[in-house]
């Protein structure tokens, strides 16, 4: 096969998937959509929604035997459930607005950064795969309905509950702008770091190299670092609109953990596996925040 006919596989391949997972997708809004109308409480039926979709995407992701057929739903189901909730309750806000439009901008580029790494059905993420050899069918099921499907839902959705408090507000807070900058900041930081980080993975494929430019240089994880400042951002939005209610927007808290005790350890034990030179690199750069490195 010469090199256009495999990237005319690849091409055909990664379409073909994109094509099943929107399908699996649609299904699922569709379907989360009757128990979300069937429930009064905005916060009731926002869950129920996204309950039921993620459900109904562990389904699927089962039967393709890919986890990796959920990785999009972190970015795509925060838009929509806001959708719906707008609509249904005729929610038309100067908040609702400008919350939506942030979190449209934040889901864009995230999920655009999935579409950029994904190569088809049955391409898992090696952190999916791991868990799939490491452990028997019955026991990675529980594992793939629990930890890899529901416990990401449930923590986006406690972080969108600030997004659900502030829409509702008819007063526009001033100070609520302080958390939209942070939130758009943040989405600045990511993009800038996956085009940095995809630019030199194009240039050093298969070098076992870490990736030491633009951003990289200062933190080793500054894509997570974007991620924890846009939820934290969007709790200072929703702050000043409800400041007695302070404590019910503290669900984003459970996505700085999420990050903090799984994703940032996990990753830095795969890349010192992976990478020659990431000993050298964790001693000479910040693990999270953006701080000059020891040879700046």
């Amino acid at each position: 096969m010469n090199p256009v006919q495999i990237g005319e596989a690849v091409m055909s391949e990664k379409t073909k998937g994109l094509l099943i997972d929107i399908a699996v997708y649609l299904t699922a809004l569709g379907i989360a959509s009757v128990p979300f109308s069937l429930v009064e409480n905005i916060f009731a039926a926002s869950a129920v929604f996204t309950a039921a979709a993620t459900a109904w995407i562990f389904v699927f992701s089962t039967l393709l035997s890919d986890v990796s057929v959920y990785d999009p739903y972190w970015s795509v189901a925060p838009p929509v459930i806001l959708v719906a909730v707008m609509i249904k309750y005729r929610i038309w806000t100067i908040n609702s607005w400008i919350v939506l439009a942030i979190i449209i901008i934040w889901s864009v580029r995230l999920t655009s950064n999935w579409y950029i790494t994904y190569k088809g059905l049955g391409k898992e993420d090696w952190r999916y795969a791991m868990y799939r050899k490491s452990n028997p069918a019955p026991l990675f099921l529980l594992i793939s309905f629990t930890g890899l499907h529901f416990v990401p839902t449930i923590v986006v959705y406690l972080g969108l509950t600030s997004a659900l408090f502030a829409i509702r507000e008819e007063s526009f807070a001033p100070l609520s702008m302080i958390g939209a900058v942070i939130m758009l900041t943040a989405v600045l930081l990511e993009f800038v770091s996956d085009r940095s980080i995809h630019r030199f993975l194009r240039e050093h494929k298969g070098e076992r190299k870490t990736c030491n430019i633009s951003v990289w240089k200062y933190s080793r994880h500054p894509n997570y670092l974007g991620e924890m400042s846009f939820w934290t951002g969007l709790y200072l939005y929703f702050l000043p609109l409800c400041p007695g209610i302070w404590y019910k927007g503290l669900g984003f808290l459970s996505i700085i953990v999420l990050f903090l005790i799984v994703s940032i350890p996990m990753m830095e034990k795969h890349n010192l596996e992976r990478r020659d030179d990431y000993a050298e690199y964790q001693e000479n750069t910040s693990v999270l925040l953006m701080m000059p490195g020891k040879h700046c």
